[in-house]
């Protein structure tokens, strides 16, 4: 059984290579082949050259980071780009030294001011750099490397190494810089390559041991051809150092983590819940049970980690829940002294603790935070618990096997992360839980009717109107948008430069917040709509059953009418889009052989207000 759910997740290409020294990510459901454009000069050749076998294909193309230096075109088969710039060439441009001058930068200068200066200098050319990478390529994420940090105190052993001149900081400084930089322009993703130094050795890998600091690059034999003359012939930094061995360890990690970066981007086969068993899965041993286990002892260790590793999910707007078998009451009581406030109950967007089968209580969780079990990870010490729920939820993901790695799994996973963190997200947890206050509301009401309960919310509905990427919410809207499964009316998952280029070519995106006397459910609905086409309607889970999706609806139609005189509409069944099948029905569309289609938008819902609608940024719409 143990081996079954160990098998249930390592399918990945890349994690399969033996000499890969970051574990398996075991959460992966399948892998593909990725195209990696490759950018930089001849110090990032060793990559291809360690890359066979791996799973993925490598082409190398020569660039510089001089001001003109050219940037070549992505192909179209590309699946990422990676850059990496020249750190020699960088503070070449900015100091207008040339080369083997520009290498003793670091160690002439003197004072604060001197290396402030230098800082801010490279700042504002890091900025225009990865400006002009991102202006030439648009047809696939670019990946911009960290620049290689000393692996050493240039200065001496006991001289500050925080020191504002100090090459190990200022190095640091220049990398947060390019972080900066990166983060904000589009298309653009950061990844710093000196976890991947540390965690296989800086000694095999970086030759600042022999180069200098602007070099910045992978240890290699390309020079020593050059000392064969000398008086005492030198050994070869091979038969030296085993640079060999952990350059192809540093490429396979280094691929690796490029694969989760296309997965997290792409937001493939994304875990949005966790549930997890208590007993020797939160805490060490069966609580209930008079174990000679104190209560310090049943989390010392490795659950204290798991607990921290949950909670950063949960940061990244993941949703999480327990799934006990036990007495409600009691349970809670040992929860809370056991972890005496680490982690609350309040950190768990729901709770089952009964003597239920445990896939009765995860399909009503999965019912009450409208998830897809596809977006469902359960976590137990129990074999025979994990293969029963995966019998009655074959889609759910289940954890178990080595408890030690499920830390690791939570936090290193691709289908954990998220590429941001929009505010909507960050109050996922508060918000299903004020949702399930909001729906018990509904039950409590004997007597009235859904009509009179949904007018009594006093629900207010917002649009706004996004045209550039710069745009408020265009994260938002391109998060919800490609991890909405449910109410998605084509199931189309966006590029970020393709989501760009639908909004600068005319495109309207649309997306709309919405608030009831309860909560304030943030942006909640993204609507795209090209000329007379209602392109695509996605609608958070949160807001089922309230009547926000035919306020969209009627906005977008009247939006649409205003380039003709009859609407078209696409709806594609994605097998997991059940809720929106009748939707264009419920608007007033007819179908035909040849679609979807109207000449009038249906009529508003009375209960809910309009507001911002006639705001400046918004085109003049009449309802």
């Amino acid at each position: 059984m143990r081996q079954f759910v160990r098998d249930l997740f390592y399918s990945s290409v890349a994690d399969k290579q033996v000499n890969l020294p970051l574990p398996p990510t075991s959460l992966a459901i399948h892998s593909r082949k990725l195209n990696i454009l490759l950018l930089g000069t001849c110090s990032v050749e060793m990559l291809v050259k360690r890359s066979a076998n791996s799973g993925h294909n490598i082409r190398h193309i020569l660039m510089g980071s001089k001001r003109y230096a050219l940037i070549p075109d992505a192909a179209p088969t590309d699946d990422v780009v990676v850059a990496n710039l020249t750190l020699r060439h960088i503070l070449g441009e900015v100091t207008q030294t040339p080369e083997p001058v520009v290498d003793m930068v670091f160690s002439r200068l003197r004072t604060d001011e001197e290396a402030r200066s230098l800082l801010e200098r490279t700042g504002e050319y890091l900025a225009e750099k990865v400006a002009q990478v991102a202006a030439q390529i648009t047809t696939a994420p670019i990946v911009f490397m960290s620049f290689f940090e000393p692996s050493f105190n240039y200065d001496g052993d006991l001289i500050d190494p925080f020191a504002v001149t100090s090459p190990g900081y200022l190095v640091r400084e220049i990398n947060r810089l390019l972080s900066d930089a990166v983060r904000k322009t589009n298309n653009c993703y950061f990844l710093d390559a000196n976890e991947i130094l540390n965690f296989v050795g800086r000694r095999h890998l970086q030759d600042d041991v022999l180069l200098s600091s602007s070099h910045a690059s992978f240890i290699n034999d390309w020079d020593f051809k050059l000392d064969a003359n000398r008086l005492i012939a030198p050994k070869a930094i091979g038969h030296i150092l085993t640079y060999e061995v952990a350059s192809r360890e540093f490429t396979l990690a280094f691929l690796s983590r490029i694969e989760a970066i296309v997965k997290v981007i792409e937001q493939r086969d994304p875990v949005k819940l966790i549930i997890v068993d208590l007993d020797d899965t939160l805490w060490r041993g069966v609580a209930a049970e008079g174990e000679s286990v104190s209560q310090e002892q049943r989390i010392e260790g490795w659950p204290i980690g798991l607990a921290e590793a949950l909670l950063f999910f949960k940061k990244r707007g993941g949703l999480l829940a327990i799934c006990s078998k036990n007495e409600e009451a009691p349970t809670v009581e040992r929860f809370n002294a056991i972890w005496r406030g680490a982690i609350t109950m309040d950190d768990f967007a729901c709770v089952r603790i009964n003597w239920k089968p445990k896939s009765q209580n995860i399909l009503e969780i999965l019912k009450e935070v409208n998830l897809l079990p596809g977006n469902c990870v359960f976590i137990d010490d129990n074999d025979r618990e994990l293969s029963e729920v995966k019998a009655a939820i074959p889609a759910i993901r289940c954890l178990g096997g080595n408890h030690y790695d499920w830390r690791r799994i939570i936090l290193r996973s691709a289908e954990t992360q998220v590429p941001i963190v929009t505010e909507e997200s960050s109050r996922r947890t508060e918000l299903v839980r004020a949702i399930s206050q909001r729906e018990a509301s509904a039950d409590a009401n004997n007597g009235v009717s859904r009509e009179e309960w949904l007018a009594s919310l006093q629900l207010r509905q917002s649009f706004f109107l996004i045209k550039t990427p710069q745009s408020r919410h265009f994260d938002r809207a391109f998060e919800l948008i490609n991890k909405t499964n449910q109410f998605n009316t084509t199931g189309k998952r966006w590029e970020r430069s393709e989501f760009e280029a639908f909004i600068s070519q005319g495109g309207y995106c649309v997306v709309s917040s919405l608030r009831d006397k309860l909560i304030d459910n943030g942006i909640i609905s993204v609507c795209l709509i090209n000329g007379e086409k209602i392109v695509q309607v996605v609608l958070s889970c949160r807001v089922f059953g309230l009547g926000a999706e035919l306020v969209v609806g009627a906005i977008a139609t009247r939006l649409a009418l205003k380039s003709g005189s009859e609407v078209r509409a696409e709806l594609v069944d994605t097998g997991r889009n059940a809720t929106c099948h009748d939707y264009f029905k419920r608007l007033g569309f007819s179908q035909t052989a040849v679609g979807l289609y109207s000449r009038t938008a249906n009529e508003l819902p009375s209960y809910i207000e309009i507001e911002n609608l006639g705001a400046a940024e918004f085109p003049p719409v009449r309802i």
